[in-house]
């Protein structure tokens, strides 16, 4: 009878060890479902289930900015504040409510240099001020949607307020344009005004 018991406890704690690896070896653990962009949609298009899908992520500092499977009523009443690419997590500010029109403005924006980007991409501007001998490179607007690239610069979405700002900046500022493709996550980008920052910043990753 010991025997039996002995051998009885042994296959439990053997399952219990199992179940624990499979929990630890399993790859959908600590990860979260989100609703992406099915396929490209336009500014105003109507969101719902023929055009959102979800798509497991690991949770991070954005977790609360994205829609998960509990908020699709809610998304499903929603349409597209900007451009939305395939694919691209849906984020509270890619949505406005059905009733609304999108407040958007095309700015050209006349940079050199700049690769071809996909619609649906963001850039980020930076302003390059200061002198040829101490130049400081600075942000000017982060996450900006990008509508085409056209010779000589990039047409950007902006809404009306800042549409004079983007335009004045354009005209008589030195941008930069750093292309973030689509579905790409927010950075730390900050000031650099020296060679030593810059060289320091470049080796971090």
């Amino acid at each position: 009878m010991r025997r039996w018991v002995v051998a009885f406890a042994a296959i439990a704690i053997g399952g219990g060890v199992s179940a624990a690896m499979l929990v630890a070896t399993n790859p959908a653990r600590g990860t979260v479902e989100v609703y992406v962009a099915a396929r490209e949609l336009p500014a105003g298009a109507t969101l719902g289930p023929d055009v959102i899908a979800l798509e497991r992520i690991t949770p991070g500092s954005v977790l609360s900015l994205l829609f998960g499977r509990a908020d699709e009523t809610v998304l499903n009443s929603l349409r597209a504040s900007h451009n939305l690419a395939s694919g691209q997590l849906i984020q509270r500010s890619d949505v406005m409510d059905a009733s609304s029109f999108p407040d958007r403005r095309l700015v050209f924006l006349p940079l050199k240099d700049v690769p071809a980007v996909a619609p649906g991409s963001k850039v980020d501007l930076l302003v390059i001020t200061g002198t040829a001998d101490r130049p400081t490179v600075a942000p000017f607007a982060l996450g900006v949607d990008v509508r085409s690239t056209v010779a000589g610069g990039l047409v950007v979405e902006v809404t009306s307020r800042q549409a004079a700002a983007f335009v004045y900046a354009a005209n008589t500022m030195h941008l930069a344009a750093v292309i973030a493709e689509p579905g790409a996550t927010g950075g730390p980008e900050g000031p650099i005004t020296t060679r030593d920052q810059a060289m320091a910043v470049a080796a971090q990753q």
